[in-house]
């Protein structure tokens, strides 16, 4: 327990930035799904209607999501003199070949698909797209 506490005082800063961050995402697709519930008229879907009868079209944005996440919080900083862009060009690709997949899904793929595909995004995230210094 010693040792998480202490773990806890150094990175605290950090914390508080993944509250604040987490705090505010959640805020604003909290407004924006107000709104789009009152524009419910025009046809405009809520991300509730977008979540439960489009995930398999959206398995494209839990990559993206989970390389994003792990991009932010879990940079790795490689002091070679190279370009990012390869990194780049690789995890978007995978991003746009995923995008291409899910256009052709008949259904929702399980739940563990989904979180092996989250996972895999942060992975590839970090391992192919350091940060160069």
């Amino acid at each position: 327990m010693n040792k998480l506490n202490k773990f806890l005082k150094r990175h605290l800063s950090e914390i508080r930035t993944i509250k604040i961050v987490v705090a505010v995402m959640l805020g604003l697709m909290l407004l924006i799904d107000i709104v789009l519930v009152t524009l419910e008229g025009k046809d405009y879907p809520t991300f509730s209607y977008v979540v439960k009868n489009l995930r398999h079209r959206l398995i494209w944005f839990t990559f993206l999501y989970g390389g994003l996440m792990a991009k932010i919080f879990y940079n790795r900083k490689v002091g070679e003199k190279e370009k990012e862009v390869t990194g780049l060009l690789a995890f978007f690709s995978m991003v746009f070949l995923l995008f291409v997949i899910g256009r052709h899904l008949e259904t929702a793929p399980s739940l563990f698909l989904q979180v092996i595909l989250l996972v895999t995004g942060g992975i590839m995230a970090y391992r192919a797209w350091p940060q160069y210094q």
